[in-house]
């Protein structure tokens, strides 16, 4: 502001470098500024001064309209985090069911498999009984 107004709404919406959602809101503070001055810049064809900018900072330095940017910035911030916990949920069922999956295939063998098993086990058996009764002396 060239008269050296200064407006403090950085200050009022954001209370520290960590705070995400002050940061958030402050951002949607500025997408509203711009969408003024890219409004006032149509309809009159130059750019804005200081004093046509003084009705959009009363009305968005009001408390309601503060209150307003930090509703909009939990509500982004929870849509933000609910879409990476639903993706998130989903890959890690999708992992889980794979591993699960190979799991069982290892631990419980197919028909064929388990028979072609049992099969060489009784034959191996049946083979090592042979040879015992066969051996002299028995």
């Amino acid at each position: 502001m060239a008269d050296g107004c200064y407006n403090h709404i950085y200050s009022v919406l954001v209370e520290n470098e960590q705070d995400t959602l002050g940061i958030i809101a402050y951002s949607l503070y500025k997408r509203q500024k711009t969408e003024f001055i890219q409004a006032f810049k149509e309809k009159h064809d130059r750019e804005p001064r200081d004093e046509d900018l003084a009705p959009f900072h009363d009305v968005s330095n009001s408390p309601s309209q503060i209150e307003g940017y930090r509703n909009q910035a939990s509500q982004l911030a929870q849509g933000f985090l609910d879409a990476s916990i639903a993706a998130q949920v989903v890959e890690l069922e999708q992992h889980y069911s794979d591993k699960a999956s190979r799991e069982i295939r290892q631990a419980k063998p197919g028909f064929w498999l388990g028979w072609r098993k049992v099969s060489w086990a009784q034959s191996s058996s049946y083979s090592c009984w042979v040879f015992w009764c066969s051996s002299p002396g028995v």
